[in-house]
């Protein structure tokens, strides 16, 4: 068991036209140089979380992505391909797969450990066992999670990189929580279950929970899968749902918005492949 002590989020659906660099001048007025809309969007959210919290310098960050800063190896490849020109130094170094991370981390003044992890499917979950593995193991004290996924244009695009049939609205975010586990002052407990179920493996162990609980559905998860899993569970189960446009980590966004402001036990399930992961969230 692991614990959440600061929770951030910026979460935008593609109708709102998120102003990135407008909402970061209006916490932040100065700039930092060199810096993309996608990591402005990842020092938004972290921001958020910490407010301005001084963080142990020892601080680990690890940042979940669907797809990674995909924008800016399109301009790599404008300025290559299209331009016949060598890329931007800026661009190029903005690339690497941990920038992002590593301009969070300067900015908020931590030198620990700094990881990236992007994958399609379970990217937010798969980020949050790791955490919690090296928190339970003694590997770190404190750890910020983040996820940041940026809406890439046109949508015709961002729906085949996410493997997206239906019409659903897409979405933005930059959802960051801050872990230890220290029990003290925490706004919520977390466990993240270690076992992938399939459909079977997972009505089984909702219907082993014995403490009364609300549960929660990523974007992967059918309607079909949902309503299955739900009449197999006693009615007194309440669905906890939150407004938010399709992207890979979104779900740290419904985590969050219960910690801020759900009551009492929170199962979430996510699917990719037909196969589960469960997170569980406690509020003292």
């Amino acid at each position: 068991m692991i614990y959440v002590h600061k929770v951030g989020s910026v979460n935008a659906i593609v109708e709102d036209e998120l102003d990135v660099k407008g909402a970061w001048k209006a916490v932040v007025p100065t700039m930092i140089r060199r810096t993309d809309r996608y990591i402005q969007l990842a020092l938004l959210g972290a921001h958020d979380a910490i407010n301005g919290l001084k963080l142990e310098k020892g601080t680990a960050l690890y940042m979940a992505s669907g797809q990674g800063n995909l924008a800016v190896f399109k301009r790599l490849r404008d300025q290559r391909y299209i331009r016949k020109q060598p890329p931007k130094p800026v661009d190029f170094i903005n690339s690497l797969s941990n920038t992002s991370g590593f301009y969070v981390a300067q900015f908020l003044g931590v030198s620990g450990k700094n990881l990236n992890v992007s994958r399609l499917g379970f990217v937010a979950e798969t980020t949050l066992l790791l955490a919690q593995n090296d928190l339970e193991l003694g590997r770190e004290k404190q750890i910020l999670v983040g996820g940041v996924d940026e809406l890439q244009e046109p949508a015709t695009f961002t729906r085949r990189t996410l493997g997206l049939c239906d019409e659903r609205s897409l979405g933005e975010g930059s959802n960051w929580m801050l872990l230890s586990c220290e029990r003290e002052e925490a706004l919520a407990a977390l466990e993240v279950i270690k076992q992938e179920m399939d459909l079977d493996a997972l009505k089984l162990f909702l219907n082993d929970v014995q403490d009364s609980f609300s549960i929660a559905f990523g974007q992967r998860v059918s309607e079909t899968i949902k309503i299955d899993v739900m009449e197999g569970l006693s009615p007194a189960v309440n669905l906890f749902e939150v407004t938010s446009g399709f992207y890979e980590t979104a779900s740290l966004y419904l985590l969050n918005s219960f910690i801020k402001s759900g009551e009492g036990k929170l199962i979430f399930v996510e699917m990719y492949n037909e196969r589960f992961r469960v997170v569980q969230i406690n509020k003292p």
